[in-house]
């Protein structure tokens, strides 16, 4: 694990986005999240944990929870929140999504949230999940996505500008579309508004796709 300081971009991000996140998060995302990832259970890997949101709410039944976050300054936070829960088979890793170091097939459940938005090379980052998914391993997903109509327009004038100031962030990412593109099948989709201001005008798709033995 690298403890550097990051790239300015990521620095920046660090020290505004869980603050705003935080209202969203208490306007009713948690609650989403709990429903959520109750689901994982085994050896679980977490892409994009950023400062921690979701680890509160994997259950007893999650025996290993592997968490992945490149960011140093949301690394660092996602260490403080997890000081106390040491005891539990957890670990954090500064890890490329692209080139995941683990082995294939080497995890029961996989999961991301408000990631994919943010990755260069979306398409490269599913293989890798699906790489190191176990056949019959369930993927949790809980993303925000691009909107319709008018909305949809606005993410396409706004996301040039949202890159730069939000590591990476592209709300006119269509993520169902790169998923079914994907190793993955898709089994279960909800469509939802992220809770709380401001985040309330993006759509949100929390679900669950299943590593098919058949594309390994």
């Amino acid at each position: 694990m690298t403890d550097g300081p990051g790239t300015r971009r990521q620095r920046f991000f660090a020290r505004w986005y869980p603050d705003l996140m935080q209202r969203s998060e208490d306007a009713g995302q948690a609650a989403i999240r709990a429903r959520h990832l109750a689901r994982a259970h085994g050896r679980v890997l977490d892409l994009g944990t950023g400062n921690g949101f979701s680890v509160p709410h994997y259950a007893a039944a999650v025996t290993e929870l592997v968490m992945v976050e490149p960011n140093p300054g949301l690394r660092k936070q996602l260490q403080r929140r997890t000081a106390d829960v040491r005891a539990r088979a957890w670990q954090i890793r500064d890890a490329d999504a692209y080139a995941l170091p683990f082995e294939d097939a080497s995890f029961d459940t996989v999961s991301a949230s408000l990631v994919f938005c943010s990755l260069d090379r979306p398409e490269a980052a599913l293989a890798e999940l699906a790489r190191v998914t176990k056949p019959g391993g369930s993927f949790l997903f809980h993303e925000h996505v691009r909107g319709t109509g008018l909305l949809r327009v606005l993410h396409e004038v706004v996301t040039p500008l949202q890159v730069r100031i939000a590591d990476g962030c592209r709300p006119n990412r269509d993520f169902l579309g790169l998923l079914g593109r994907s190793p993955f099948d898709l089994a279960e989709v909800e469509h939802l508004r992220m809770p709380g201001p401001p985040a309330r005008v993006a759509p949100m798709v929390v679900g669950v796709a299943v590593r098919g033995a058949e594309r390994l």
